[in-house]
C-alpha cells in the first residue's frame, strides 16, 4: 500500500473514533488536566502550557506491564525508539524528529545524560521503579539550558506506598523480581522501591551486522529508587536517589554500568510575596565495554545546584527568577578527561490577560568552553469557550557538544572528534488546537518547525565531526482520548519531515510517519484487558539503507484474583513480525510475559 493512503486510511480511523465515542458521554468538560513541573519548573496544569505536554501516570505503568521503558515511550506522539537488539540493547530516543542528544532528559531534576555520548542509557531504568514521566514537546532552553531542542522528558522516581512484591517471567528466560515498601503520609515519608532482572535474550544482530555471533544476548539489571521528606527550619526538606547496575551483552563483547543519581530539595518557609526553594544534587555513570579491540571506560561525574523564587503580581501573574549551575567531568579510558561548568539565570513570567494565557521566558548561560548564550521563549494560550483550546509559542534553544564529539580520536582515525565545533543552536515555532466535543474525550492537533543550524554531523573528511549548515524538522500531530464506560481509546498519528538540508537527505533513524492505539476495557477494577497496535514507517539508516515499514501488535489483560493478588500476561508481537529496528540487528519475535502481584 502507498505511504499516502496508508495516512489517508490512518487518519480515517482515529476521526471514526470521535463517532464511536460521542454515542456514549454526556456534556462537554475540560478533564485529564494534571499538573506539571517540567514545563516551567513551577507547578501549573498542563492544559494552561503553551505546548504540548503528556503524562504517563503509575497507574498507566502498571496496567501497560510494559517489560522496559522503552516500550512506554514508543506509543506516544512525536517520539522515534532506535534500539540495537533486545532488551539492554543501546537505546536512542529521538523527539520531534530532532537528535537523540537534543531530548533533555531529568531524574527527579537531576540531569542524566552522559558528558560522552549527551544522551541517556534508557536501558537501564526499570518501570518498576518509575512514578510518573512527564514529557514536554518543544524547546525548553529558556527554563532549563543546553540540550532541550527537542524537548524535555522528566522521570520521577516511585513513591511507593504500602507493601507490595512481583515476580514475572517471559521469553527468552525472561526473569524480575519487585518489591516495594513505603509510606507517604504522616511526619516522616520514607519509601524504597527494588527490582532485579535477568534475560538470556536472542542474538542482537543478524548476518547484515558488523560483528554478528548467532549466540543469544543477554542482560542483567538490579535498580533501586528511595527517598523521604522531613521538617526542618520552618520548611521541608526532600531527598530522592536510585541506582542501576548490571551488565548488558552485544555480538563481540559486553558492557558493565553503574548508574546513580541523588538530589536534596529544601522549600523555605513563606517570606512575604516570596516561595523558594534550594537545590543541590549529583550524578555518577560508569560504563566498561570489552571487546575484541580491547577495554573502554567512560565515567561521568556531575555536581549541579539550584536556586527558584516565585511571587504572585496579582491575581492574573507568576513571576520565577532562578539559577542553576552544574560541574561535570567525563573520562574516556586512554582517550580523554575533561570537565568544564556551566551557570544560567532565568526568569518566566506566566499569567492572563484579555482571557489569554501567556507565558514568556528568557535565560542567559555561561559555559565554561563556549562563552556565554541568551535563549528565550514565548507562549500564548487561549480557551475558546468550553470546547476549544487554541495556543502558539515560538523559542530558542542550544546544545553544547558533548566530550566524545570535541575530543574523542575515533577509531584508527576514523570518527574522530573536533575541538573547534561550534554549539549547535535552533529556533523552532508549534501552534495547536484541542477539541472536547463531548465529556471524557479529547481532540488535539499540532504543527511545528525547528530549524537546527550548525548541526554537529560526523561527516567531514574521515568522517570527523563538524557542523553542517541546517537541518530543518516540520510535522504534525493528531492524538485522540476517550473514555465511555468501561471503554477507554488512545490514538495518536505523527507526521513529520525531518531533513539535512545540507546532504539533501532524511535524517537518519526517524519515520516520517507513524501511529499508535491502545483500546483497553476494564471491569469493576477486577480485570481488564487492552490492545496495542504500533506502525512506523519506513526510515533512513546508515550507509543509505531504508528499512521497512512494520506494524506491531500487543494484547495485555490483568485479574485480581483475591483482595491482595494479581495476575497479568502480556503478549508482544503477537502476529509474530520479523523486521529490522536498525540495520543489521534483530528485533525481538513474539514475546509471552506472565506476572503475578501482591500489595496491601
Amino acid at each position: 500500500m502507498k505511504k499516502s493512503a496508508s495516512i489517508g486510511l490512518a487518519f480515517v480511523a482515529g476521526l471514526s473514533l470521535v463517532s464511536v465515542f460521542q454515542t456514549a458521554m454526556a456534556e462537554p468538560a475540560w478533564e485529564d488536566d494534571p499538573i506539571v513541573v517540567t514545563a516551567t519548573r513551577t507547578e501549573q496544569s498542563a492544559m494552561s502550557v503553551p505546548a504540548r505536554v503528556s503524562v504517563i501516570m503509575r497507574a498507566d505503568i502498571e496496567r501497560s506491564q510494559a517489560p522496559d521503558l522503552i516500550e512506554l515511550l514508543r506509543l506516544e506522539a512525536g517520539i522515534d525508539i532506535a534500539r540495537n537488539g533486545g532488551p539492554g540493547g543501546q537505546t536512542s530516543v529521538f523527539m520531534r524528529g530532532a537528535n537523540s542528544n537534543h531530548v533533555l532528559v531529568l531524574i527527579d531534576g537531576v540531569r542524566a545524560a552522559a558528558s560522552g555520548t549527551g544522551a541517556f542509557t534508557w536501558e537501564i531504568l526499570d518501570p518498576s521503579v518509575i512514578e510518573r514521566i512527564e514529557i514536554v514537546r518543544g524547546p525548553r532552553a529558556a527554563r532549563w539550558g543546553s540540550d532541550a531542542i527537542g524537548g524535555v522528558i522528566q522521570i520521577f522516581t516511585r513513591r511507593a506506598d504500602g507493601l507490595s512484591a512481583g515476580v514475572r517471567y517471559g521469553s527468552e528466560d525472561d526473569r524480575r523480581v519487585t518489591l516495594a515498601a513505603g509510606r507517604q503520609r504522616g511526619e516522616l515519608p520514607l519509601d524504597l522501591t527494588l527490582s532485579a532482572r535477568r534475560v538470556d535474550g536472542f542474538s542482537a544482530q543478524n548476518p547484515r551486522g558488523f560483528g554478528f555471533n548467532p549466540d543469544d544476548d543477554g542482560f542483567e539489571n538490579l535498580s533501586a529508587a528511595t527517598g523521604g521528606a522531613a521538617e526542618l527550619g520552618g520548611g521541608s526538606l526532600s531527598w530522592r536517589g536510585r541506582i542501576a547496575s548490571g551488565e548488558t551483552e552485544f555480538d563481540q563483547g559486553v558492557t558493565d554500568y553503574d548508574n546513580w543519581s541523588w538530589r536534596f530539595d529544601y522549600v523555605g518557609a513563606s517570606s512575604g510575596p516570596w516561595k523558594w526553594q534550594l537545590g543541590a544534587a549529583t550524578l555518577r555513570d560508569r560504563q566498561e565495554t570489552q571487546t575484541a579491540f580491547g577495554l573502554d571506560e567512560v565515567v561521568t561525574r556531575r555536581l549541579q545546584g539550584d536556586f527558584l523564587a516565585e511571587r504572585s503580581l496579582g491575581d492574573a501573574a507568576q513571576w520565577l527568577v532562578g539559577v542553576d549551575a552544574w560541574r561535570e567531568s567525563g573520562a574516556s579510558k586512554g582517550q580523554w578527561d575533561e570537565s568544564r561548568s556551566n551557570v544560567g539565570v532565568f526568569t518566566g513570567l506566566e499569567g492572563t490577560a484579555a482571557g489569554t494565557g501567556f507565558e514568556l521566558s528568557l535565560r542567559l548561560d555561561d559555559d565554561e568552553e563556549f562563552g556565554t548564550e541568551l535563549t528565550g521563549s514565548a507562549g500564548l494560550n487561549r480557551r475558546l469557550g468550553d470546547r476549544w483550546r487554541a495556543f502558539a509559542s515560538a523559542g530558542r534553544g542550544f546544545r553544547a557538544p558533548n566530550f566524545s564529539q570535541l575530543y574523542s580520536p575515533g577509531f584508527g582515525g576514523l570518527f574522530a572528534g573536533n575541538p573547534d565545533l561550534d554549539p549547535e543552536r535552533s529556533w523552532s515555532a508549534e501552534a495547536g488546537l484541542d477539541f472536547t466535543p463531548v465529556s471524557g474525550q479529547r481532540l488535539t492537533l499540532s504543527a511545528y518547525s525547528n530549524r537546527i543550524d550548525d548541526l554537529i554531523a560526523f561527516s567531514g573528511p574521515d568522517f570527523q565531526a563538524v557542523n553542517v549548515n541546517e537541518a530543518r524538522i516540520r510535522g504534525l500531530e493528531f492524538t485522540h482520548r476517550a473514555i465511555a464506560g468501561s471503554w477507554s481509546s488512545r490514538f495518536n498519528l505523527t507526521l513529520q519531515d525531518p531533513q539535512d538540508r545540507d546532504a539533501g537527505r532524511d535524517l537518519l533513524r526517524r519515520a516520517s510517519f507513524k501511529g499508535n492505539w491502545v483500546l483497553g476495557y476494564a471491569v469493576n477494577s477486577r480485570w481488564n484487558v487492552d490492545g496495542e497496535l504500533a506502525h512506523v514507517g519506513d526510515r533512513l539508516d546508515v550507509g543509505g539503507v531504508r528499512l521497512a515499514s512494520y506494524t506491531l501488535i500487543n494484547l495485555r489483560a490483568a485479574y485480581r484474583l483475591r483482595d491482595h493478588w494479581n495476575l497479568e500476561i502480556r503478549v508482544d508481537n503477537i502476529a509474530d513480525r520479523d523486521y529490522e529496528p536498525l540495520v543489521g540487528f534483530n528485533a525481538p519475535d513474539r514475546r509471552l510475559f506472565v506476572q503475578l502481584g501482591w500489595s496491601r
